[in-house]
């Protein structure tokens, strides 16, 4: 029996001010959690606190830590740009950096995932109507996308606990031509090709053309398809993929396939099914180009001299992900 699977979403939105685009973004994040904290009813005397103590994600699963502090800072919730609130679901509504971003409950499969990744929707919009009404604050829009078509990318993760006994390159193997190719029903679809979008032309994902290495710890620059952030919150016998290459997801359909599909790929390294046959020669490469392949028909190379389809690959590991996990699989489609 494989181990329940446990699974979260955190999405980075971005924000405007119509009326005044001149206002820092840290200034309108910080609003919109601050009027969204008042209008739920949280404030500030009755708001959870988030415990910083367990963050470190400067520490890699690599075996070395990067982290700038040793002892948990103490933040004001309303803080410009630190202010944080905790929903009595679990969710997390914070500033990071220079945009608002929420994080879901845990869950402990996909259908529920999305169930929470759209309250996290719902959220965004009454903080910006909530904003909107405070007095001499600028009236918002929060948008769930990955660019501002200026060069920005912003992020919409996913993270997955797994056994840390789990082989690390046996899930970089599983995961990084998952990754590369499962873009054709997930990649949220963008208008401009480049980082800029300073060429013309529509490609499927909008986190492709920020994707610049194979593994990295980094998140904001020289971003990985694998992540290597080793931050559990859950202690030493686990590991947690904190996955950064997807797409902010409209469609519930493409959001949960893109769950389901990466937390059975994951069932299936733990059921000791090897994928490191189906290895891409140049991953960050084949990001772009199926990204750009609007018909799904491209091959990517793979090493010993292959070539293959995202779909073709796509449809392998389905292949050996059903035969290793048939009899947890059966009843479900």
């Amino acid at each position: 029996m494989t181990p329940k699977r446990i699974i979260g979403t955190e999405t980075e939105f971005g924000i405007i001010a119509p009326d005044d685009p001149t206002v820092s973004p840290i200034d309108t994040s910080t609003q919109a959690v601050i009027a969204y904290a008042a209008s739920s009813g949280a404030g500030v005397n009755r708001r959870t606190r988030w415990d910083y103590a367990q963050e470190s994600p400067l520490r890699d699963v690599r075996g070395f830590d990067l982290r700038r502090y040793r002892t948990a800072p103490v933040i004001d919730p309303n803080a410009l740009g630190n202010a944080n609130v905790v929903t009595t679901s679990g969710a997390r509504f914070y500033v990071d950096h220079a945009h608002p971003e929420y994080s879901s409950p845990e869950t402990t499969d996909a259908w529920d995932a999305v169930i929470w990744d759209k309250a996290g929707e719902l959220m965004m919009h009454e903080a910006a109507v909530a904003s909107g009404q405070v007095e001499d604050q600028p009236r918002l829009q929060i948008h769930k996308n990955n660019v501002d078509g200026k060069g920005a990318s912003y992020g919409a993760h996913e993270n997955y606990l797994y056994p840390r006994s789990y082989d690390a390159e046996a899930v970089q193997a599983a995961l990084i031509p998952h990754f590369v190719t499962r873009q054709v029903y997930t990649g949220a679809g963008r208008v401009g090709l480049g980082e800029s979008g300073q060429n013309p032309g529509f490609q499927i994902s909008q986190r492709a053309d920020y994707i610049e290495t194979t593994v990295s710890l980094e998140t904001t620059l020289n971003r990985g398809i694998i992540n290597t952030r080793d931050e559990p919150h859950s202690g030493s016998d686990w590991a947690r993929m904190h996955v950064i290459i997807g797409d902010a997801n409209l469609s519930e359909f493409a959001t949960f396939l893109k769950i389901g599909t990466t937390a059975l790929v994951l069932d299936a390294v733990g059921a000791g099914v090897d994928f490191s046959d189906i290895a891409l020669y140049e991953p960050v490469a084949a990001v772009r180009e199926i990204s750009r392949d609007l018909e799904c028909t491209h091959p990517v190379r793979l090493y010993g001299n292959r070539e293959m389809t995202a779909v073709q690959i796509q449809q392998e590991i389905r292949n050996r992900v059903t035969e290793a996990l048939a009899d947890s699989l059966v009843g479900h489609d």
